[in-house]
């Protein structure tokens, strides 16, 4: 076979349509689509083989020219009488051919990409959006029998289990692991928000951190994000009293940029975040998401209010899987939930089909009896759904001058 260069790239395509004309059944085992080859007449040749054997099971260069009056035969015979292919090692020879051929595929499209956009022919995000695509054209590695280390190695749970460090009976409890999505459901001013950035605050030394904010100001997210890292009053963070406190607040802002936390305050549909995560995506590290909140996110063709939250909660299932990150999200609760003391999962139902798409929900809601003026609030933490843990009840104090939750 030639070496696989970009100077051999026709004659790696040509080998590989011998392969393919010598022994039709390879057809059956192609990934790589004729669109992918660089020379048209052999894209035309690859098409109506595939078309030719799925119909007879066999590749006849009398019924293609039938069918096409366009075919080369004089091109499709002396490729299968005069080009190599190697009888001993076909399997070989069709996984380095369909490597080769996509790869230098995906190099010809990033180059256009790349040029539209120096051209300002496309803007960033769509940019963004087809590199996402080409990136996903993948050829499947062979599908491999089932052994015990890759068993033992998928279940075992402390292998993709994230721990919550400042809430250790919050993290026994849930038993968040990689890939989950949860959702954390409040009522407006219950600090859904604010538990949330205790949340990113506890993983972002461990995983790369991408926060979604839809209704806070910047100047209100990073204060809040600061006053929770430094252990001080938000008021204290706007207008420090000591030199101890500036120390405090330099330091936190120090922490937050060295663990390169990603904030973005102009994202709110599902497609620019799924261009976002692409762009920022760190390979080195799990992902986890913030979405704040999941009735702010909008979807294409949705109408309804309950179609567009059932259709962005799918969405955002879907990038679990897709882009192999863990997502927390947080839900606006109907209006039953503002005039009951028990909060239960059935408040979430008005808002679409959450419920069925999150693997873990959380009801986060101010303790009976308490006032919510209170600065030192009694809160409940109701681990309502749970696929992988248990589910219950944890109870917390939320400082409202501080932003913090803590375990009672």
């Amino acid at each position: 076979m030639y070496n696989v260069i970009r100077e051999n790239r026709e004659m790696i395509e040509r080998e590989f349509i011998a392969l393919v004309l010598n022994k039709n059944e390879v057809v059956d085992l192609l990934q790589i689509k004729p669109k992918f080859l660089l020379n048209t007449t052999l894209q035309k040749i690859l098409e109506y083989s595939i078309e030719c054997y799925k119909e007879n099971k066999v590749i006849m260069p009398s019924k293609i020219k039938e069918a096409h009056k366009d075919f080369n035969i004089a091109v499709f015979t002396d490729i299968m009488v005069n080009e190599m292919w190697y009888k001993n090692a076909w399997k070989e020879q069709l996984a380095i051919s369909q490597d080769s051929i996509l790869k230098f595929y995906k190099e010809d499209v990033i180059e256009v990409l790349n040029q539209q956009l120096k051209d300002k022919k496309i803007n960033y995000d769509k940019f963004m959006e087809k590199m996402k695509q080409i990136d996903d054209v993948q050829l499947l590695e062979n599908t491999q029998v089932l052994t015990e280390n890759e068993i033992m190695n998928s279940i075992n749970e402390e292998v993709s289990k994230i721990h919550i460090r400042h809430f250790e009976k919050l993290s026994n409890t849930l038993k968040l692991v990689q890939g989950d999505f949860l959702i954390i459901g409040a009522t407006t001013g219950a600090g859904k928000s604010g538990f949330m950035l205790n949340l990113m605050n506890d993983f972002m030394k461990t995983y790369q951190c991408i926060y979604f904010n839809m209704e806070m100001s910047k100047s209100t997210i990073y204060k809040r994000l600061i006053s929770i890292n430094a252990d001080l009053k938000i008021e204290d963070i706007e207008k420090p009293r000591t030199e101890h406190q500036k120390g405090l607040i330099e330091d936190a802002v120090k922490e937050i940029e060295s663990n390169k936390l990603v904030v973005e305050h102009k994202a709110n549909d599902i497609s620019t975040i799924k261009s976002i995560i692409a762009k920022m995506k760190n390979k080195e590290r799990h992902t986890i998401l913030f979405i704040d909140h999941l009735g702010l996110c909008k979807v294409d063709g949705a109408k309804s209010l309950y179609e567009q939250a059932t259709e962005v909660a799918k969405e955002l299932r879907q990038i679990c899987l897709e882009y192999d990150c863990t997502v927390v999200s947080a839900s606006q609760l109907n209006r039953s939930a503002t005039m009951s003391e028990q909060i239960t999962l059935s408040m979430l139902k008005d808002s679409g089909e959450l419920e069925n798409s999150a693997s873990k929900v959380i009801m986060l809601y101010k303790a009976s009896g308490e006032d919510r003026g209170n600065l030192m609030m009694n809160m409940v933490v109701d681990i309502a759904k749970n696929r992988d843990g248990y589910t219950g009840i944890v109870d917390m104090i939320y400082d409202k001058e501080k932003q913090i939750f803590k375990e009672k």
